[in-house]
């Protein structure tokens, strides 16, 4: 399964080894290892939902973490220390044009903040909700087949 976190499957872990940790303390000295917050952690900080209810919205928090930063390097750090920000108030998995529209047209009308979400490897960081007083609704475009 992919890492909730970072690149990569959960079960395979490399290790830096340590000519590689000499060779980055000589070139940008001695670094200090961020903690690395669990799953659990990161999910008790996602507070409620601000959506109102929709059939195609999940606000499941699980959902909301996945979907809540790109694969930047300020992402990654976000990530594995848990310090996240802001989470979008939901995620929608339409699987055809009409549902976008639908989804589109619902979050007009209650003046909701779209953010599309493709493969979710965003480095320029617009997929990252901005805090604000409207809800965001990321709009997964994972199960589009066609």
């Amino acid at each position: 399964m992919r890492r909730w976190n970072g690149w990569g499957d959960e079960a395979t872990v490399v290790d830096l080894p340590a000519h590689g940790e000499a060779f980055l303390a000589e070139l940008i000295g001695s670094g200090q290892k961020l903690a690395d917050a669990t799953l659990a952690e990161v999910l008790a900080k996602v507070p409620a939902s601000r959506l109102p209810a929709h059939p195609l919205v999940i606000t499941d928090a699980e959902d909301r973490v996945r979907h809540a930063r790109g694969q930047s390097l300020p992402d990654w750090l976000a990530m594995r220390s848990g310090d996240f920000g802001v989470f979008p108030d939901g995620v929608a998995y339409p699987e055809t044009a009409a549902q976008i529209r639908e989804l589109m047209s619902w979050a007009a009308e209650h003046n909701v903040l779209l953010i599309p979400y493709g493969g979710g490897t965003s480095v320029a960081g617009h997929i990252n909700p901005q805090a604000g007083d409207k809800p965001v609704l990321c709009l997964s475009l994972e199960r589009m087949s066609r």
